[in-house]
């Protein structure tokens, strides 16, 4: 590679002696007149980064492979450079000090493309040689120092972590009520050495306690529905965490479209530190649209209108209307929040639903009052009674004859229960934590069926590294009749197979099939799977996985013996109008039938 700094005498001779070939050039050589494309950029020697990564930190893109409908990307000389600046900075950023970039471009002036060659010569890293904390004050405070930290002896030295460390100190100092500490950090460099000494100093001042809180912004909330979300109480030890979870309690209301939690300006450092809630009220109704397609239930389409404010009090209402092929659905939602006890939730349902699955036609008119009980940020509870009307049509002759008699309407009454325990950093795409969730159902008080039925699913998701993301699933299920086999009814049995399930088997297909291939579900249930997960590019990311299930027809009979097994690949894009799937599953022994692969194409969100 040639030194940023070499003249282009010889290179513009090139482009004379060979113009329509491609050839390496710098960019004074480049003909400023012509709009130049970008056709590639490769990186050589470097080791510890990735191509990705460097990419990412250079505003000059290539365009992806898969974009073949864009253009492609101008060339910019001067964001190039200011490129070639950046690598070197990101390098520094991550301890790599020395560390020289340069460059080559190959031009292609048949199509007024560029490929950037840029080349890396990587510098030892700088290690930690010592991380020092002194903590000023009495004895007691050393007692909050965490027991480790981003930077450790002997680690690369890393900007980020670095920082990082320090706000880390701050923040759990804190949380043990410090309310005015002060830090203040400190890195000698020696490139030549390549090692660093990191210093941080901390001045934790009194502890102190929450004052009065004062909520500023309030135009038509009472000013008492903020407070109440707070979790700290005037006269308790400050915490941050505290500060923080309220935050996000209130920014939970959907009242408000900004909130900020801090203390009130004060002179010194008083014992009691005032809080002020400033809000910004947005408004409190709302009308929802979403649209989309997949191959289960083709077009689907939601419209709801909600307030989050009816009446006062905090109080929501929603009225909600969805529609696809499997299911028709009209509801209304009224919830309290803080009913009966501040962690506590009431809601009301009234409902009407149609199912079209194969096996039957379902409608339904339900009405359930519902309890919620947040027990901690992880774990949550609810009650709930159901007292609903069914009635199943287009209940095939081969199904009857395989089950035996089917109760075709009724009502159904009676409880169900359930608990939720969740770690999870992000309820929509998790990277890490797990999701234990156990229901119980029971239909048997006053109505025509008489049943139980409990289901416990478990997730849980690692990252391994290599930005991928391990997902593991496992979900049992255990129902029966109490009685006569038709007072189950037979949408409460368990089905297997599908998208949401276990890919590449239609849906509902896994398990028993009566002699004309419809789905009959069964009494025990075994579903899970096995994924990795990783980006791509950009909104682009991709998928391997392994699911396998199994349904019993007989009560507690989970059919670990007899598991089906599937696997396959996949990708997610994200898009305007949400996300966009497509996943390719094969299963090892295809029902009688079904194709020996499934495709399970998706985009738009899920209601």
């Amino acid at each position: 590679m040639r030194p940023l700094s070499q003249t282009a005498t010889a290179l513009l001779l090139g482009l004379l002696l060979f113009p329509g070939r491609a050839c390496a050039v710098l960019i004074d050589a480049l003909d400023t007149t012509r709009e130049w494309k970008v056709q590639r950029i490769e990186f050589f020697g470097n080791q510890a980064f990735s191509a990705d990564e460097l990419s990412e930190a250079m505003s000059t893109k290539a365009r992806a492979w898969y974009r073949v409908w864009e253009d492609r990307p101008s060339f910019d000389p001067i964001t190039f450079q200011n490129d070639l600046e950046k690598l070197q900075r990101f390098y520094e950023s991550k301890g790599y000090y020395g560390t020289t970039v340069a460059y080559d471009l190959e031009v292609d002036e048949s199509k007024s493309a560029i490929t950037a060659r840029i080349s890396i010569d990587e510098a030892p890293p700088v290690l930690i040689s010592a991380v020092d904390i002194e903590v000023s004050g009495d004895g007691r405070a050393q007692t909050a120092l965490p027991k480790e930290l981003p930077v450790k002896q002997g680690a690369v030295f890393s900007e980020a972590e670095y920082q990082q460390s320090e706000q880390i100190l701050r923040t759990v100092f804190l949380d043990h009520g410090y309310a005015h500490v002060k830090t203040e950090r400190k890195a000698q460099v020696n490139v030549d050495e390549r090692r660093a000494n990191i210093q941080y100093r901390i001045e934790p001042g009194p502890i102190a306690v929450f004052g009065a809180t004062e909520v500023k912004g309030i135009e038509t909330v009472d000013p008492e529905i903020v407070r109440r979300e707070l979790t700290y109480r005037s006269g308790e030890t400050y915490s941050q965490s505290k500060i923080s979870e309220s935050r996000e309690k209130i920014l939970a209301l959907d009242l408000f479209g900004s909130v900020r939690i801090a203390p009130a300006e004060t002179q010194g450092t008083p014992a009691v530190v005032p809080m002020e809630i400033e809000v910004t009220e947005k408004s409190h109704r709302e009308i929802r649209l979403g649209v989309g397609w997949g191959t289960e239930d083709h077009f689907r389409t939601l419209l709801e209108w909600r307030h989050f404010n009816w009446l006062g009090n905090g109080r929501r209402l929603s009225i909600v209307g969805r529609y696809s092929s499997i299911a028709i659905r009209g509801a209304i939602d009224l919830v309290q929040p803080h009913f009966l006890t501040p962690s506590t939730r009431g809601a009301l349902n009234l409902s009407y639903d149609q199912e079209d699955e194969e096996t039957y036609l379902r409608h339904v008119g339900r009405f359930a009052p519902r309890l919620e009980q947040q027990f901690s940020r992880a774990l949550m509870g609810f009650v709930l009674y159901r007292t609903e009307y069914d009635k199943l049509n287009k209940i095939g002759q081969a199904t009857v004859d395989a089950l035996g008699p089917i109760r075709r309407k009724g009502f159904l009454s009676g409880p169900s229960a359930g608990m939720v325990w969740s770690t999870a950093d992000d309820p929509l795409n998790p990277k890490k934590g797990e999701v234990v969730a156990v229901n119980f159902d029971y239909g048997g008080w006053g109505g025509d069926f008489n049943f139980y039925k409990m289901t416990a699913e478990g997730k849980k998701y690692i990252d391994i590294g290599w930005q991928t993301i391990f997902a593991s699933r496992l979900k049992l299920g255990l129902a029966d009749s109490i009685g006569a086999s038709e007072n189950l009814p037979i949408f409460e049995r368990f089905y297997s197979g599908g998208e949401k399930s276990v890919r590449g088997y239609v849906r509902r297909h896994l398990g028993p099939l009566s002699s004309t291939g419809d789905p009959l579900g069964g009494l025990s249930l075994v579903e899970g799977s096995l994924e990795l997960r990783r980006p791509i590019w950009k909104e682009l990311s991709g998928a391997v996985f392994v699911d396998f299930g199994q349904v019993s027809k007989r009560a507690f009979d989970l059919p670990f013996g007899d598991l089906q097994f599937s696997r396959g690949f996949g990708v997610n894009y994200t898009t305007p109008v949400g996300p966009l799937s497509l996943y390719v599953g094969f299963p090892v022994h295809p029902p009688h039938g079904d194709r020996p692969w499934q495709i399970n194409f998706s985009i738009g969100t899920f209601f």
